[in-house]
C-alpha cells in the first residue's frame, strides 16, 4: 500500500479500510486489493474501485477514518465522491490520478459490461450516516435506477464489517453457524446429514453474520441483480408461507455437525445444532435474495421456511465436497422460451418459413444450421421489438432480452402482430445489418462514446431501423450517434448510459428530440 503521500497516520489508517473492505467485498488478498487503493490527489472523493468479475460487480469505496471511532462521512465529502463516480462511469480519465491509470483498462471494460454498481462508504465507527447523507446517496439511486430493476445501489462498510473481515482472514474464512430445524432427519450412511425445515429468517441472519464467506465452495457466489434473484425475492414478499413449496432449497456442507442437547430425546419436530464451518454448495442465490427479502420485510419472512440440507464432510473422501458442489449444480434450467414447444403458433411460423426455405427453430436443441437460409425464435423477437416503434419493446430488448419470448412477458403482443414469413425474414436480415454495423462502429470508438455505442446499441439499432437507408454502415451508425450524443447532452447530461437505456421514459423523449431534429422543416 502507498503511504508516502499520506498525510499522518488518519491517512494510512483511511487507505487500511480501503484495503480491508475491498479484499472483504471482492474475495481477493490484501495484496491484491491495495492495488485498487486510489486514494490521493485528484482522486475526485473515490478512495477504491473494484471490479468483482464472476459478480458483474464494481464496487466504489470512499473511505474516512475517525480518531474518536464516532465518525462516518460529510455531506460534502459525499458530493464529491458523486461527482467522482459519475466522472467514473464516464470514463473521464483525465480527471483522475495516475493510481486511476494503472487500472483503467479493467474498470473501462468492467463497465462497457454493464455491471451493477455498489457505492460503499466505509469508516470505523458503528454509527449510522446522517439523513442528510441519506437523501444525497437516494438521490444519486433515483436518478439512475429502474423502476424494475436495481442498477446501482449503496453499502456502509462500518466498524463491525472491518472487525469481522478482519476475523475472517485469522479464522481461515470459517462460518460458523447455529442451526433450528423443524421436522428434521438425518441420514448416516455413508456420510453424515441433517435435513429439515429451516426458517427463512435464520437464513437471513447467516448471510447477515457471513456475507458471500458462506459460498466460498459453491461454483458461483450471488448473482447481484439477476431475474432469478428477484423471482425469488418477489416469490418469499408475496407468498411467504408458500415459499417452502415453491423453492428447491439449500444444500449446504459443514465441517462438524454437533446436536445441541436439550431434553426433548428423540423428538423430530424440531432441532438445534452447531454447525462448524457451514458452506452453501448449492442455493446461494435463495440465500441472498432471502436476505434481501429479509432487509426489506422482515416481519413477512419471519413466517416463511426453506428446506436444507447439510452434509458433513467430518468422516468422508477428501474430494466429497467438490462432488456434492458439482452434482447439485448440473441440472438443466427450464427457461420460459421452453413453453414456446407448446404454442401452435410457432409450429405455424415454421411451417410458414420452410415453405420459403427458411429454417426456423425454437425448440430447445434445435441449432440453425445455416444463418443464411435459417434464424431462431430469439432473433425473430429482437427483429420484431426493434423494428417497431413501439420504444418500450426497445427498452425490453436492451433490458431483458429473454421477456420477449416469454410466454408471461412481452411474447403474446409482439408475435400476436408478428408479419408474414417473407416479411419476417427481412425484418430479421435487416436487424442483423444494423446490429452488426453498430457493433463495428462501437468497436473504434472510446470512453463515453464507446459506452453510448455499445449501452445504446439496440437503440441505434431502433434508429437505423426507422431510416429509409437501404444499405446500412459505420457511416449510418456514425450518423445516428451523432443525434443520439446531442440528445442525451440536450437532456440527460451525465447520466449513467448502461441505465438510461434501460429506461423508456427516458427512451421515448430521446427519439422524440432526434425525431425533432432530424425532421425536415417545410418550405
Amino acid at each position: 500500500m502507498h503511504i508516502a503521500d499520506c498525510s499522518g497516520d488518519s491517512g494510512i489508517y483511511s487507505r487500511g479500510i480501503v484495503g480491508i473492505c475491498i479484499a472483504s467485498l471482492g474475495g481477493v488478498d490484501y495484496t491484491t486489493a491495495c492495488r485498487y487503493i486510489t486514494d490521493g490527489g485528484r482522486d475526485n472523493g473515490i478512495d477504491g474501485v473494484f471490479y468483482e468479475k464472476t459478480k458483474n460487480t464494481l464496487y466504489i469505496v470512499q473511505s474516512k477514518w475517525s480518531e474518536k471511532g464516532t465518525g462516518t462521512i460529510e455531506t460534502g465529502d459525499l458530493h464529491k465522491f458523486i461527482m467522482g463516480v459519475y466522472a467514473l462511469l464516464n470514463e473521464e480519465w483525465s480527471k483522475f490520478n495516475d493510481r486511476f491509470n494503472t487500472i483503467k483498462n479493467e474498470i473501462s471494460g468492467a463497465i462497457k459490461n454493464d455491471p451493477a454498481i455498489v457505492l460503499v462508504i466505509a469508516y470505523n465507527s458503528d454509527n449510522k450516516i446522517s439523513s442528510d447523507c441519506k437523501s444525497i446517496i437516494e438521490k444519486f439511486l433515483d436518478d439512475n435506477n429502474l423502476d424494475s430493476q436495481e442498477v446501482v445501489s449503496y453499502k456502509t462498510f462500518s466498524l463491525k464489517d472491518i472487525v469481522r473481515a478482519m476475523r475472517s482472514v485469522h479464522n481461515g474464512l470459517k462460518t460458523d453457524a447455529e442451526v433450528a430445524l423443524l421436522q428434521w432427519g438425518e441420514q448416516k450412511i455413508p456420510y453424515y446429514a441433517i435435513y429439515g425445515k429451516v426458517s427463512c429468517a435464520d437464513v437471513a441472519t447467516w448471510y447477515q453474520a457471513h456475507g458471500d464467506l458462506l459460498f466460498t465452495e459453491n461454483i458461483r457466489g450471488c448473482l447481484s441483480d439477476s431475474d432469478i434473484n428477484a423471482q425469488i425475492e418477489a416469490t418469499i414478499l408475496r407468498s411467504p408461507l408458500d415459499f417452502w413449496y415453491l423453492n428447491n432449497g439449500i444444500t449446504a456442507i459443514a465441517d462438524k455437525i454437533i446436536r445441541r442437547p436439550v431434553n426433548l430425546g428423540l423428538q423430530k419436530d424440531s432441532g438445534n445444532w452447531n454447525i462448524d464451518n457451514l458452506k452453501i454448495v448449492n442455493g446461494a442465490q435463495t440465500t441472498s435474495s432471502i436476505a434481501a427479502a429479509y432487509d426489506k420485510k422482515p416481519d413477512a419472512v419471519k413466517t416463511a421456511y426453506v428446506h436444507i440440507k447439510i452434509i458433513s464432510i467430518e468422516d468422508a473422501h477428501i474430494d466429497i465436497s467438490n462432488r456434492i458442489t458439482t452434482a447439485t449444480n448440473t441440472q438443466n434450467k427450464v427457461e420460459p422460451r421452453d413453453f414456446l414447444a407448446l404454442d401452435a403458433q410457432q409450429d405455424g411460423f415454421a411451417d410458414a418459413f420452410r415453405s420459403i426455405g427458411i429454417q426456423y427453430c425454437f425448440r430447445r436443441g434445435e441449432k440453425v444450421l445455416d444463418p443464411v437460409k435459417g434464424l431462431d425464435v430469439q432473433e425473430l423477437a429482437m427483429a420484431l421489438a426493434i423494428s417497431g416503434n413501439d420504444v418500450t419493446t426497445v427498452v425490453v430488448a436492451k433490458r431483458n432480452a429473454g421477456s420477449l419470448t416469454d410466454p408471461a412477458g412481452y411474447y403474446p403482443k409482439l408475435f400476436s402482430e408478428a408479419p408474414a414469413a417473407t416479411l419476417a425474414w427481412k425484418a430479421v436480415q435487416r436487424w442483423r445489418a444494423a446490429a452488426k454495423a453498430v457493433e463495428t462502429f462501437s468497436a473504434s470508438m472510446t470512453g463515453r462514446d464507446a459506452q453510448l455505442a455499445i449501452h445504446g446499441n439496440r437503440f441505434l439499432e431502433h434508429l437505423l431501423l426507422r431510416s429509409q437507408t437501404s444499405t446500412l454502415n459505420s457511416k449510418d451508425v456514425e450518423v445516428a450517434h451523432g443525434h443520439l450524443k446531442q440528445a442525451i447532452d440536450e437532456h440527460f447530461g451525465e447520466s449513467y448510459l448502461a441505465v438510461l437505456f434501460k429506461n423508456a421514459k427516458k427512451c421515448k423523449i430521446l427519439r422524440d428530440t432526434i425525431d425533432a431534429q432530424t425532421t425536415p422543416v417545410p418550405v
